[in-house]
């Protein structure tokens, strides 16, 4: 078995407390780089493609540049999912790496900043000539844009002189391109999957287990990046080898289950972030 992607937590620290991400009590924990190297060991026959992203932000960790020379050992596409507001911090080590694919950078981050929008329109500038930019805005409302997405599109239009029908643009389409290799993505709000209790939700699907997986800080390997606690573990990446959590009942469970239309577990049926997307 393949997957498109691998989601890896390299750290489940942030320097933020937005409002729309999970809470849990997860002991929090740096991946350290020989952690690392041991899940990419066990992960590089499984993928091309790993994101730097499950909860907390990549860009803290204390030895970034590390990690992204050890994906270059196995030879990884790398993508990363950031709140921005450690972008010219790491700047450097950025634009200096060669297998980084995407940036996704979440402009709705709660933050009191000074400069927030200018540091990251300078940043995403600069990194833009050589590595694709996506500035995402997930906290709609079917799809309209409430006060802060419209604040964010007009700091969008001011610095890039976009036109006065780019507001317009940004309500019809999905991925809309700002410039070369910059873009925004938005999305509805959706809510983490933390409701465990049962429910009559019994046929839908996911792409859970089918074109991804996730591993968080702590080695725990969960069928999707949602499942930011844990709920459903597999087995743990330090513990075993992929292969055999691959093996297990549980992720044949999910998996099959998924291919067949069919909700196995109760955070599956409960994930909202799964209904919107895969009615």
């Amino acid at each position: 078995m393949r997957f498109k992607k691998i989601y890896v937590e390299i750290t489940n620290y942030c320097n933020l407390n937005c409002s729309f991400c999970s809470k849990d009590k997860n002991i929090k924990h740096e991946m350290s780089p020989q952690e690392f190297d041991t899940v990419l060991a066990k992960i590089r026959h499984y993928t091309k493609t790993i994101y730097l992203h499950v909860k907390g932000e990549p860009l803290l960790h204390s030895n970034f540049e590390k990690i992204l020379d050890i994906t270059k050992k196995y030879n990884l596409n790398v993508k990363i999912t950031t709140n921005g507001t450690l972008l010219t911090k790491r700047l450097n080590i950025l634009q200096n790496s060669t297998n980084i694919r995407q940036i996704n950078i979440s402009l709705h981050s709660e933050n009191n900043l000074p400069h927030y929008f200018e540091d990251i329109f300078k940043a995403s500038d600069n990194l833009s000539k050589s590595i694709p930019i996506v500035f995402r805005i997930w906290l709609l409302n079917d799809f309209q844009l409430d006060t802060l997405s419209t604040i964010i599109v007009d700091k969008i239009c001011e610095h890039y002189n976009l036109p006065n029908n780019f507001q317009e643009k940004v309500l019809k389409e999905k991925n809309i391109k700002i410039k070369n290799n910059i873009y925004l993505d938005k999305d509805n709000e959706f809510k983490w999957p933390d409701n465990i209790e049962d429910n009559n939700n019994i046929k839908g699907t996911c792409l859970g287990t089918r074109n991804h997986i996730a591993i968080l800080a702590n080695g725990d390997v969960i069928p999707c990046c949602l499942d930011s606690k844990g709920i459903l573990k597999l087995g743990n990446i330090f513990e075993s080898n992929l292969e055999s959590i691959l093996n297990t009942s549980l992720f044949k469970t999910i998996h099959e289950g998924f291919k067949k239309q069919e909700l196995t577990c109760n955070l599956c049926k409960n994930c909202h972030y799964r209904s919107q997307k895969f009615k």
